[in-house]
């Protein structure tokens, strides 16, 4: 009994640890800069929205939320087609070259962002892909390929080969058994390489800040940057657009995150 009440003591500690800062950075960008300035602390008396709109305006974040979901979207779509399939060939499909691919496209999980950045710059600057959404798409698809594709793997080696080797059997080809056995199993793994790519894609900001100088086709995170230096003197505009740019990350979460538990158990603990 002294045991479990330490543990819960502990696990309620580390849980308002955790938690606090979310919650009293939300409360906070409803506050009036003067309350703020008053005490940082405590719950807001006024509470306002003027936070949020002039951080929306200042910062601009209504194309800059566009052109994060425009990269966000599109990578996740690319890299759940690619990295499925690709898991399915590399697990069900016999051939001495499988093993070899599978190792060489993990491997990607070596390479850093920070490593590759200049002749990853000099390409693009070759090809002409700089300051354009497809010289940003490409990067973020190929910095996370290498972890869909070694997620999903997991999941689908644990699909029993019998039930390929069945269905084989009764005639059906390997396009027919991705599509009709193993794309409704894998759900789950979809649904969390989907959530990782797009919160790897919404927080990233090296490759986007190097990758354009263009101010139409910067990000969430960019701007927030630039917003940083703008509003350091007003705390409660910043708050606010802290809190705007994690939301979409809050609410995928939210949405999504008896999927994503699934698809950790079923498919990276299987592996």
């Amino acid at each position: 009994m002294p045991f479990r009440v330490a543990a819960y003591a502990a696990l309620g500690f580390f849980t308002i640890f955790t938690t606090f800062p979310l919650i009293w950075l939300t409360y906070t960008s409803f506050k009036p800069e003067t309350e703020i300035v008053s005490n940082m602390v405590a719950l807001p008396v006024n509470w306002t929205l003027n936070n949020y709109i002039q951080a929306w305006k200042l910062g601009e974040f209504s194309h800059l939320f566009v052109n994060s979901l425009i990269f966000c979207v599109m990578t996740t779509v690319i890299v759940v087609l690619f990295s499925v399939s690709a898991a399915f060939a590399f697990t069900k499909i016999p051939s001495k070259l499988t093993p070899i691919m599978f190792s060489f496209i993990v491997m990607g999980l070596l390479v850093t962002i920070s490593s590759s950045i200049v002749p990853l710059f000099i390409a693009e600057n070759f090809l002409g892909l700089t300051n354009t959404h497809l010289g940003i798409i490409i990067p973020y698809v190929a910095f996370n390929i290498s972890f869909a594709v070694y997620l999903a793997a997991a999941f689908v080696r644990s699909i029993p080969n019998e039930l390929i080797e069945a269905a084989k059997m009764d005639g059906a080809g390997y396009l027919r058994i991705y599509t009709a056995i193993v794309l409704p199993m894998a759900r789950p793994i979809i649904t969390t390489i989907a959530i990782f790519t797009f919160h790897a894609c919404w927080v990233e900001y090296v490759l986007v800040y190097m990758l354009s100088s263009d101010a139409t086709i910067r990000t969430v995170q960019i701007g927030l940057s630039l917003l940083k230096g703008q509003l350091s003197f007003n705390f409660g505009f910043l708050f606010a657009a802290v809190v705007i740019s994690s939301l979409p990350l809050l609410v995928l979460y939210l949405l999504f995150r008896k999927h994503l538990q699934a698809g950790f158990s079923m498919g990276a603990v299987k592996g």
